[in-house]
């Protein structure tokens, strides 16, 4: 899995369930990068998108057992996704809580890196002691957009049942 995320330099990637910035080259960035890929998010972070993007599957981790989202894949936990119906990447693409879970599972992490303060109520996990810098692919007088790598990534979790490989 990757994770895609905008964190402003304070760690703020929220603000009411908005994204408190607008980076349009930033949101160009995402499309392409994620086109054709399924899309991991929480239902908060669904919710304000408000609906499927283009072109890509979607995927809303949720712990709401009534939850139902027409054209949308609802899982409980993780380790759905391994019967769930997969396009591509898979990109792990917010919100904090779903950071906070999936991110040892990812192998890479595409960090927009805003460069100023936000005000906000979610914040971007710690991710540094999973992650190493790579590169930086883009770089702007706004932000810069910076690829971290996982050397050890965890395999994602097993249904109950399940054996291994």
């Amino acid at each position: 899995m990757i994770a895609v995320a905008a964190m402003a330099a304070n760690r703020v990637i929220g603000a009411d369930g908005k994204i408190p910035w607008h980076l349009p080259d930033d949101l160009r960035w995402f499309k392409n990068l994620t086109l054709g890929g399924t899309l991991l998010m929480g239902r908060v972070t669904f919710d304000s998108i408000g609906r499927p993007l283009p072109g890509r599957e979607t995927i809303v981790l949720s712990r709401r057992e009534d939850l139902e989202i027409p054209g949308v894949q609802v899982i409980r936990d993780l380790s759905a996704l391994r019967s769930a119906r997969i396009q591509g990447e898979i990109y792990v693409v917010g919100g904090a809580d779903i950071y906070r879970i999936a991110l040892p599972y990812c192998r890479d992490l595409y960090l927009t890196e805003v460069k100023c303060d936000a005000a906000g109520d979610r914040k971007f996990p710690v991710f540094e002691d999973l992650f190493r810098f790579s590169s930086v692919l883009r770089e702007t007088p706004e932000m810069r957009i910076v690829h971290y790598v996982n050397d050890e990534v965890k395999e994602l979790p097993r249904t109950r049942g399940e054996s291994p490989p």
